[in-house]
């Protein structure tokens, strides 16, 4: 039977076979180029090169009428290869592999033989719908960001088509509800007990978190600091450098990833942030060599993903319910906002290019907060509740026990 409609199905010696259209020959039998494989990934991975390196007229065998008309317009295949070269020496490393998996997953697939001139806007949103709804590759529905980058990169892609002259207009982008996801910070007795555990235990890990915590690095950050990024005379450091683990398409050695050490995912990123005089002096004693990692202590640097596992761990040992690394960015944002930190410099501390990034994805004040703010405002200025029948009144316990 075939998958999801892509002509690929599992044969009965055991593997994967995709069929795809090669033309229509003189005898008027469909003919078909038929790839194998050992899974269905493998062979739709087969399947989805075989129909990037074709290109369009030059069938083998005499085209179907529908391919006519497509060989005089571009392919949404064809133009998203070339937006995918017009990048990759514009972008980061992991920007462009997270493009590549995109298109060559998602977009190809669904869309490849669609010519780019036919790119409405209803056909563009059939196709997000249908993502959104089923878009796993193992089956199941894709997350908002997920559905709202490849909207991005759809535009993008038919944006670099009219700047070719190959489309006379852009269609209209349409509309994809994200939410965005509700973010967890730890509470003021969390990031006591952590602090106590990384104080107890002492070691160049436990320097990682304290380091997220008051000075809102990310992980890759966290990873990639050396000791020589802290200046010990003014009280700071600066980020310059991030590790992070991308797709490995172009390794010979046949990895799938690889890690990369490299710049700050933007310009705004690559700062230099103040810390607490308490955390800073708390750094000075334990300083090492200036070349070794401050996650390791040596000159070695750790991966993001073992730093997670290493994380995890810390936070069983520090009786401390799961939260994700970046929750300690999260809370010191909040922290600062919560202690007077105009957002402005926040904005510049955690490297945002725009403050409203800081506002709407990092600031999340606690109840106690909001309590604090709105009992700021003045109240009753008719003079008919007295501050004496004010104090007579219950508690507010006793008003929901009475039903009141």
């Amino acid at each position: 039977m075939g998958r999801r409609g892509e002509n690929i199905r599992k044969r009965k010696d055991g593997r994967w076979e995709a069929r795809v259209v090669r033309g229509k020959p003189v005898d008027g039998k469909t003919d078909y180029k038929y790839l194998y494989g050992k899974t269905y990934q493998d062979v739709r991975r087969k399947k989805i090169s075989y129909l990037a390196d074709c290109q369009p007229g030059q069938s083998e065998t005499h085209p179907l009428p529908e391919q006519e008309s497509a060989a005089r317009a571009p392919l949404f295949r064809d133009i998203a290869a070339q937006w995918l070269a017009s990048k990759k020496s514009v972008v980061r490393e992991s920007t462009w592999a997270c493009y590549t998996i995109m298109v060559g997953k998602h977009i190809v697939p669904e869309l490849g033989e669609v010519p780019v001139s036919k790119g409405s806007r209803n056909r563009l949103e059939e196709f997000l719908i249908k993502k959104k709804q089923n878009g796993r590759l193992g089956g199941g529905a894709l997350s908002d960001k997920t559905i709202s980058d490849m909207k991005v990169i759809l535009m993008q892609i038919l944006r670099f088509a009219k700047n070719e002259n190959l489309i006379s207009s852009l269609p209209e982008c349409p509309p994809v509800s994200c939410r965005q996801p509700a973010v967890s910070v730890f509470t003021q007795a969390e990031q006591k007990r952590i602090e106590e555990k990384a104080l107890e235990e002492d070691n160049p890990f436990s320097l990682g978190v304290l380091l997220s915590l008051y000075g809102g690095l990310r992980i890759g950050e966290v990873c990639g600091l050396q000791w020589k990024d802290f200046d010990w005379q003014n009280g700071t450091l600066t980020v310059s450098r991030t590790v992070y683990r991308v797709a490995a398409a172009d390794d010979r050695a046949g990895a799938k990833t690889k890690v990369v050490i490299g710049t700050p995912k933007t310009d705004c990123s690559i700062r230099t942030i103040p810390l607490p005089v308490s955390v800073f002096r708390y750094f000075l004693q334990c300083r090492r060599d200036g070349e070794s990692y401050v996650v390791t202590g040596t000159a070695r640097y750790m991966e993001p993903r073992v730093c997670l596992d290493r994380y995890k761990r810390f936070l069983r040992r520090a009786d401390v319910a799961g939260h994700t690394f970046h929750a300690l960015r999260h809370t010191f944002a909040t922290g600062c906002v919560e202690h007077g930190v105009d957002v402005k410099s926040l904005s510049e501390i955690m490297g945002h290019s725009d403050v409203r990034i800081t506002l709407q994805r990092y600031v999340h004040p606690s109840m106690e907060a909001k309590k604090a703010q709105i009992n700021k405002l003045p109240c009753f200025h008719s003079g008919q509740i007295s501050g004496q029948n004010i104090r007579r009144l219950p508690d507010f316990p006793t008003l929901l026990r009475s039903g009141s």
